[in-house]
């Protein structure tokens, strides 16, 4: 039936029109609010730069030098941090050849360091985009002098603990030796007996000698005169070292990779001990027909690793937990300083040192030490790698 009012039709029609309305009243206060939003920022920030220059303005603003490198090794672009760092010029220059002109040829654990004392580490990134390389430049000169400083504290600390425990240790050997030269001064025993209490004492000497230049090395903080040297003259210096022993134990030596070509920044002769302690520990370890293992390596991470393996005893959980710790010995003549020595002589070339044993399985040491290798990728241009 059809409507017999004719006001019903246009109701629909009416609520749509107050709906658009109300839309368009709606979209007006939107606007004027958006307006009002631009107009705050324009006076918060009135001369602010067009879009396409906020990159440049963001890689200005990083607080360490941004230097991007092209497949060649050319410099393409830098921040204004590594523009005051590098000087003039620097775009359109070869990296290495920056390199040299800015920085000593010789890096400190790794890192670039300036004529004026400024340490620098260096991290790499591909460019992403292109084929290329990002180079991050970091200030680390005040944190590498206050972890120095911290070293340090902890190493006075921990020699105020070892006093009174070195005042012990060294007072029993030094008791015994006087009571064998007493008696042979006394000449109340025959010459037979005299050597035997001379040999003695001397032995008691020994032991004495041998505590105080392993205190004075643990002392010393890792503070030592550094050199360059190869993976294989270290090896072949423990070898020649430790022949007389092996030999009188008829142990056996098994080196590889010794002749891998890497080159280290530190002391041999500190390495060379910390080795050679690990060394004779494994053969006052093993029983019969000892067998130590040295395998040499680099990680992918540009790291050196030493892994000293032996065939002896072993330790239990508790003996590894404080295998480290300075005058804690498992010997009744041990000095209980060698290992504290030996982390000490690691840490100080900014290595680590990890031991895993289990009882009757043996020991293994596992070294990780920065090589010279890896040091130079970072700052030489390698094509190979621009190119991937």
């Amino acid at each position: 039936m059809e409507s017999q009012n004719p006001l019903e039709d246009d109701q629909p029609l009416h609520y749509l029109q107050q709906a658009f309305d109300k839309f368009n009243r709606l979209s007006a206060r939107l606007n004027a609010s958006v307006d009002q939003i631009n107009q705050n920022v324009d006076r918060i920030n009135p001369a602010a730069a067009p879009s396409q220059q906020t990159p440049a303005k963001l890689l200005d603003a990083i607080p360490g030098g941004v230097v991007a490198l092209d497949r060649h090794g050319m410099v393409i672009e830098a921040n204004a941090c590594a523009r005051e760092l590098l000087g003039a010029p620097v775009y359109q220059q070869a990296w290495r050849d920056i390199v040299k002109r800015v920085f000593l040829p010789e890096l400190d654990q790794g890192e670039l360091k300036t004529a004026d004392g400024r340490q620098f580490s260096i991290s790499t990134r591909p460019l992403g985009y292109a084929p290329g390389q990002v180079l991050l430049l970091s200030d680390v000169t005040q944190t590498r002098e206050l972890q120095r400083t911290a070293q340090q504290n902890l190493h006075l600390v921990t020699m105020g603990k070892m006093m009174a425990s070195l005042a012990h240790q060294i007072r029993t050997p030094l008791a015994s030796a006087m009571l064998y030269l007493s008696q042979c001064v006394d000449g109340v025993a025959d010459a037979q007996t005299s050597q035997a209490f001379c040999r003695k004492a001397l032995a008691r000497n020994r032991h004495i000698e041998k505590l105080i230049n392993d205190m004075l090395v643990f002392a010393h903080g890792g503070q030592f005169v550094t050199t360059r040297f190869s993976v294989s003259e270290l090896t072949s210096d423990l070898r020649e070292q430790l022949s007389p022993q092996l030999q009188q134990r008829d142990a056996l030596l098994q080196l590889e990779g010794q002749a891998c070509g890497v080159e280290l920044q530190g002391n041999k002769d500190a390495l060379l001990g910390a080795l050679a302690n690990l060394c004779m520990n494994a053969l006052q370890a093993c029983g019969a027909n000892p067998r130590i293992e040295i395998d040499i390596a680099t990680t992918r991470h540009g790291l050196l690793s030493i892994s000293v393996r032996d065939n002896g005893c072993g330790m239990d959980r508790e003996t590894r937990a404080h295998i480290f710790d300075p005058f804690f010995s498992t010997k009744t003549d041990g000095t209980g300083l060698g290992l504290a020595v030996v982390k000490a002589v690691i840490e100080s070339h900014q290595g680590r040192i990890a031991v895993f044993s289990r009882p009757g399985r043996g020991c293994r040491f596992r070294i990780f030490l920065p090589c010279r290798q890896a040091m130079k990728t970072q700052i030489s241009n390698s094509r190979d790698d621009d190119t991937k």
